[in-house]
């Protein structure tokens, strides 16, 4: 039986990265042709540990380099665009607020103008957009008509990123369908700055999970689990055609988290409930509340996310234990070896 992707030839700028792997997993089995833009490759990244790059056609080098990607879609004759590459962390976003523009900003710009010159022969553009778009509006929850606002390098990084692909479907209407996301967790995220893989982490080298205490209040998030994503993603790649494009959507549980809460909840899978937390006191605050409706989603492409907190992170911390105990190098990844 033809699969369902078996004529999808797809660019995915990221796939390296934790939900880019995935994606690009996805697609592999539902029978799509893959390029990938990569920066890097970490041998023990999920990546890696799935043989993506023996499945895919790599390129290597910046998305920043208009040569680079415009040489990636026409030898693959790409007809289909997920743009996910992004400097995805608050922290670092204030370390390299310059390198946060240059991936975020230029390398979308560039993207897109790669998909104009070329665009006879794209027919889907799907962008990872980020809640953090709406910077710190007080109305709750966020939905799709409301203003772009994002302050701190990362927030505005994303905004640019967002409008500027607006302007390219209203200008040039190409087949764009954009994404905002709140919090992704999942196996196979490496970063352990993040909340949810940073706190498996340390309790299982026995450690005190920190949690990050803003000045003025506690952090509260949506938490979006990645098998759900995946789902959101293949929504809005069947919804984006030359009629119905340019459209913007949410995605998110429609609930709002405690980040202690959060925190209680991996530390009950792990049957760990006995550690005490650290209170970690932030110079650079993030925004307190960030919530988004997922109405519209829910609406037109009949998505809506099926895991509950509780459910991903008892998948997510499984994921975790079977990758520390693989294999040493693994098993190194997941030890703290001083404060």
């Amino acid at each position: 039986m033809k699969r369902s992707l078996s004529d999808c030839r797809a660019l995915v700028t990221g796939a390296s990265g934790f939900v880019g792997a995935w994606l690009t997993h996805h697609l592999i089995e539902q029978g799509a042709e893959v390029t990938s833009v990569l920066s890097e490759f970490n041998p023990r990244s999920q990546f890696a540990k799935l043989g993506l790059d023996k499945e895919i056609r790599c390129y290597y080098g910046s998305i920043a380099d208009y040569n680079l990607i415009e040489r990636a879609i026409t030898d693959g004759k790409i007809n289909t665009i997920f743009h996910l590459a992004a400097v995805s962390l608050q922290d670092l976003a204030y370390q390299i607020p310059w390198q946060t523009f240059e991936t975020n900003v230029k390398g979308t710009y560039n993207l897109m103008e790669v998909c104009r010159v070329h665009q006879d022969q794209i027919s889907k553009i799907i962008v990872a957009s980020s809640d953090k778009v709406y910077g710190d509006s007080p109305d709750l929850p966020y939905d799709e008509g409301m203003p772009i606002q994002g302050r701190n390098p990362y927030d505005a990084s994303k905004s640019c990123s967002d409008l500027i692909s607006q302007s390219y479907r209203h200008s040039f209407n190409l087949p764009i369908v954009i994404g905002r996301f709140g919090n992704i967790f999942g196996g196979g995220d490496l970063n352990f700055r993040r909340l949810i893989p940073g706190t498996i982490q340390r309790l299982y080298a026995n450690l005190p999970p920190i949690i990050r205490i803003p000045s003025n209040g506690i952090y509260m998030r949506d938490f979006l689990y990645i098998q759900d994503l995946m789902a959101a993603y293949m929504a809005m790649y069947h919804y984006v055609n030359d009629e119905a494009n340019g459209t913007v959507f949410n995605f998110g549980t429609g609930k709002l988290w405690d980040i202690k809460k959060v925190t209680e909840i991996i530390q009950r899978v792990m049957n760990l409930e006995h550690i005490e937390p650290l209170y970690e006191h932030q110079k650079n605050s993030e925004i307190l509340h960030q919530h988004l409706s997922p109405e519209k989603a829910k609406s037109i492409l009949n998505w809506s996310a099926d895991t509950s907190l509780e459910e991903g992170i008892r998948k997510t911390v499984e994921w975790y234990h079977n990758y520390w105990n693989s294999d040493s190098k693994n098993a190194a990844l997941g030890l703290i070896t001083h404060e």
